[in-house]
């Protein structure tokens, strides 16, 4: 928006001029001006500088346009929601200090805890560290939405490169938000998650993407109702679980880590969402897809753990 405010300032003064006053001489421009109506202020502007106001402005639109409002990170750069996401950055990149790539996988208890949000949040966090390679894959089939959220196209996506009716390649789709790339779901067309997910170029596509990005995001469907996190996780460095506080029942949560450790997957931590108790507030908040709203985030390691119980 800089650019915009300098082309309306040389506007400002250009109307000066024809009038025979003086420009405003401070850095701020005057109470009249600064409510003056954009369109006013387009038809004092010459020819040259209505078209570069114009434009800056479709360029600005075209940026954020049909993005969905739960990447608070994108919209919301200072927000505490996305500070709470940079320490949970800061976390998984302390547990790799020699940048080796890998995938994540996100899954949850149940469904609608906000996984595909926390895939896409996630994402969206690690992509502003700019010499990171950063890539968000739906390996949710059966109810894709990162597609949809990014306002990207649905197909190609990871159904087609594993069946081998598309190329890696032509799967990737770049996103509005910088240093983000997307593989959707795409067209499972009939046959089932299981089905896919065990064919032979499962695991060369999922090599590929760890091959190519430092950082690969997977959102999967909940561990409890489907066993897709069970073979997709299998093919990950580890698994993030999603729990929301004050709605995810204990004995549910514990189902779903008892289910990826019977699969042998790594459980990397759990990722708590929601309010610390019904009814507080910060003075802020930003509602999602599902109709929840997001107050914090916590991110629980569960490895020293672990390393106490053995």
């Amino acid at each position: 928006m800089g650019r915009i405010a300098d082309a309306l300032k040389r506007a400002e003064e250009e109307r000066c001029r024809n009038l025979g006053t003086s420009a405003p001489t401070s850095g701020a421009p005057k109470p009249s001006s600064v409510f003056r109506p954009m369109n006013a202020a387009l038809e004092t502007a010459s020819r040259s500088e209505r078209r570069e106001i114009k434009d800056l402005e479709e360029e600005s639109l075209r940026v954020v346009e049909g993005l969905s409002e739960s990447l608070v990170p994108f919209f919301e750069r200072s927000s505490l929601v996305t500070e709470q996401y940079r320490s949970l950055r800061t976390r998984l990149l302390s547990q790799n200090p020699n940048y080796e790539h890998r995938i994540i996988a996100i899954t949850s208890a149940v469904p609608k805890e906000g996984k595909s949000v926390t895939t896409l949040n996630l994402g969206c966090i690690l992509a502003e560290i700019r010499h990171l390679k950063v890539l968000v894959a739906d390996g949710d089939f059966r109810r894709s939405s990162l597609a949809h959220m990014l306002n990207r196209p649905a197909n190609p996506g990871l159904a087609e490169v594993i069946s081998g009716e598309a190329t890696y390649e032509e799967a990737l789709h770049p996103t509005p938000i910088p240093n983000l790339t997307l593989i959707p779901a795409g067209n499972s067309k009939g046959r089932s998650a299981a089905e896919l997910l065990t064919a032979t170029g499962a695991l060369p596509a999922f090599r590929r993407m760890q091959n190519d990005f430092h950082y690969t995001i997977v959102d999967t469907p909940p561990a409890t109702t489907v066993t897709d996190v069970g073979i997709i996780g299998q093919m990950c460095t580890g698994v993030i679980v999603v729990i929301r506080l004050h709605q995810t029942h204990e004995g549910v949560a514990r189902r779903a880590v008892r289910l990826l450790q019977a699969n042998n997957i790594p459980i990397m931590g759990c990722l708590l969402v929601g309010r610390d108790a019904p009814g507080t507030h910060y003075g802020y908040g930003y509602g999602y897809g599902y109709g929840y709203r997001y107050n914090y985030y916590r991110y629980y390691d569960n490895t020293k753990q672990d390393q106490e119980e053995a």
